[in-house]
């Protein structure tokens, strides 16, 4: 049966559990969302043990109708990831279990040959993906901003507006579309939050976009979130934001940078191809084909 809240030593062992399919398989299995999730009530965990040891686990993250999967290499193809997802998502081939019904939908971050095998064998396809791109920082960048826009590092009255703008932007995204209060200050209370690295650009008409850094390790950036509210959009200004981003990571002793990129914003796509971006792999989202298709 799932439980939504994990105590600490629950949560330690699914952090374990991450470990050991990261380092086998090169790709974390669990987002950062799923990562916050496990220190609250926001989502359902689902458990499975061989003896004392936590063999596989499976989040189910209400807000996103989303969930994600993780098999340790020593347990997998014994039907452990099967049983956990008809325990999640209640039917599997037509035949109930578990304990609820809902439509499967799982992240399968780095789309790999196993989880291509598994997700064959439950009749699951791609139905949405993002691409993880990224570029080295060893020339100089030097952003052009629009005569319009200004420039400045982040401060905790721009928190509303932020918020504002990000809605707007991702509106299409059911992930960082939803960002709240509770996520933006959860987020800033992280150990890597640098409030110069999260760098607004505004305009006559208020704040019209913002590009969120973030370090990932000494010499590892991030474009952690790059938005321009619909109203600007078309003026230049996610170049500069964009350019004065990656600047910031360079002066901060970063060498390369990466993003992550819903793969149907293609508008975006091309723009960080422009800048220098490539692709390096992908994470899909797994469903049942419609009917129509199958």
């Amino acid at each position: 049966m799932p439980t939504n809240r994990l105590s600490a030593a629950q949560a330690e062992q699914v952090l374990d559990l991450a470990a050991a399919a990261t380092a086998h398989d090169g790709v974390d299995p669990l987002n950062e969302e799923a990562r916050f999730a496990l220190r609250d009530d926001s989502a359902e965990h689902y458990l499975h043990h061989v003896g004392d040891r936590l063999a596989g686990y499976l989040i189910w993250l209400p807000l996103h109708h989303t969930g994600q999967l993780v098999v340790h290499p020593e347990f997998r193809r014994q039907g452990i990831g099967r049983t956990l997802v008809e325990q999640a998502f209640g039917v599997i081939d037509g035949a109930p279990a578990g304990s609820t019904t809902r439509p499967v939908a799982i992240w399968a971050f780095g789309h790999l040959r196993a989880a291509q095998g598994f997700a064959s064998a439950l009749e699951l396809s791609p139905v949405r993906g993002l691409l993880i791109m990224d570029r080295p920082l060893a020339e100089p960048v030097t952003p052009h901003v629009p005569d319009a826009l200004q420039l400045r590092g982040f401060e905790p009255a721009d928190a509303a507006e932020v918020l504002t703008v990000n809605a707007a932007a991702f509106a299409h995204h059911p992930e960082q579309g939803s960002l709240d209060e509770a996520g933006l200050h959860a987020r800033m209370a992280e150990p890597w939050f640098d409030p110069s690295g999260l760098i607004l650009g505004f305009d006559a008409d208020g704040l019209a976009g913002f590009h969120w850094t973030k370090r990932m390790d000494a010499r590892t950036g991030e474009v952690y979130v790059m938005a321009v509210a619909p109203r600007a959009q078309g003026r230049g200004y996610g170049k500069a934001l964009l350019n004065a981003g990656l600047a910031h990571l360079q002066r901060s002793g970063c060498d390369r940078v990466l993003l992550y990129v819903d793969m149907a914003d293609q508008v975006a796509v091309r723009m960080y191809e422009s800048a220098g971006f490539r692709v390096t792999h992908r994470d899909v989202l797994l469903a049942p084909k419609p009917k129509e298709q199958q």
